[in-house]
């Protein structure tokens, strides 16, 4: 009798082992599914050719901007072509940040930094600067002044240590 109950409470242990082993694979499995689906959802890292070419369309947008200015004569940019500059500006240093921190940076005479292809465009460099420190200096004079600073109260006398006290 005393076999064929360790015999039965062997095959109990292994049932519950073998029970224990699938639901443990189910949800091995459950996870490992969820965690697909996140790192899918996470964007794609874009190639060092679409990055560069997303930079030289905003780069066009700025040397079409220039032949205008060039071609015209004009002496100050409407408020579109500063936003458009700013959405440029924006956009190049974007794509310059996207190649350093992918390791395809190349440099000049290559790749350039916002502030060098603003240098190769005197007239919109110019222009946009002078449209910066108008809008500066517009919103300067519209702010309220700031109220005449009343003066620093006084500060509290240092507390007397207890531990030295007068001697005798």
């Amino acid at each position: 009798m005393s076999s064929t109950f360790l015999l039965l409470l062997f095959f109990f242990l292994l049932i519950c082992v073998v029970l224990f082993y699938i639901f443990t694979q189910k949800s091995l499995n459950d996870i490992s599914n969820r965690l697909q689906r996140l790192q899918s959802a996470t964007p794609i890292a874009r190639t060092p050719d679409v990055i560069r070419r997303d930079r030289a369309y905003s780069h066009d947008q700025l040397v079409l901007l220039e032949a205008d200015i060039s071609t015209t004569g004009r002496e100050d940019l409407t408020e579109a072509e500063v936003v458009e500059i700013d959405k440029a500006r924006k956009k190049i240093k974007i794509c310059v940040d996207e190649l350093k921190a992918s390791g395809d940076w190349i440099g000049l005479p290559f790749d350039f930094e916002w502030t060098e292809i603003l240098d190769r465009l005197p007239n919109v460099n110019n222009l946009y600067r002078k449209a910066i420190t108008a809008q500066i200096e517009a919103a300067q004079s519209t702010q309220i002044p700031a109220p005449a600073a009343a003066p620093a109260p006084e500060p509290a006398p240092a507390p007397k240590s207890r531990l030295s006290s007068p001697r005798r």
